[in-house]
């Protein structure tokens, strides 16, 4: 069996161009079950799904008698008011104008993150769509990791939080997932605050 989170409409295009809904697709994986949330009403409303394969679902149908039900539900099934934020939600996700400042934000992205490169702290910069992860180490020379007891991590997202940009880390990889209403002055923002972060935490 294959889980995985959605990363929804977040990674950006595959390299043919095609838009990718789901971050497993960057990699070719269709996992078994897929569980969506926020994406799916952006946050304004909770809502969530679970999608599972063909054969999944049919494992579990069959006559009353057969007991094969997969008995199991919750207070908000169906939530008219979430399932309408949801469709109206998707229906923006979609829209040429959004993927169209999606693409616009991503490209904003790459080109404020190589300016990371220069720090001497900063030992790697992924990114897929807009998604990205800046890996603080000793050196970049030698990629010698930070221990994680030193917190790097935690102290540049603290110094981030002080120039009013928040996000967390992931040990020693700092990640930036802007929404996508991020404009792009606010993209070099969030950018430049990372790096006089880095700069004010390993001086």
């Amino acid at each position: 069996m294959r889980s995985a989170e959605c990363g929804m409409r977040s990674t950006g295009r595959r390299g043919s161009g095609a838009n990718v809904l789901f971050a497993c697709h960057q990699e070719g994986v269709q996992p078994d079950f897929l569980c969506l949330a926020k994406g799916l009403t952006g946050g304004y409303l909770p809502m969530a799904a679970t999608l599972t394969t063909r054969r999944v679902f049919d494992a579990f149908l069959g006559e009353y008698e057969e007991f094969k039900t997969f008995f199991h539900g919750h207070s908000y099934t169906a939530n008219q008011l979430g399932a309408s934020a949801a469709l109206a939600s998707l229906e923006l996700l979609e829209s040429r104008a959004s993927q169209a400042a999606r693409a616009r934000l991503e490209r904003v992205l790459r080109e404020e993150l190589r300016l990371l490169w220069r720090l001497p702290n900063v030992g790697d910069v992924r990114q897929v769509g807009l998604i990205a992860g800046v890996e603080l180490v000793r050196d970049w020379r030698t990629r010698e990791p930070f221990d994680l007891r030193e917190r790097a991590g935690i102290r540049v997202c603290e110094a981030m939080a002080r120039r009013g940009v928040l996000t967390r880390p992931i040990g020693n990889v700092v990640v930036l997932m802007p929404p996508y209403c991020t404009t792009p002055a606010q993209a070099r923002r969030m950018i430049t605050a990372l790096a006089e972060s880095v700069e004010e935490v390993f001086r």
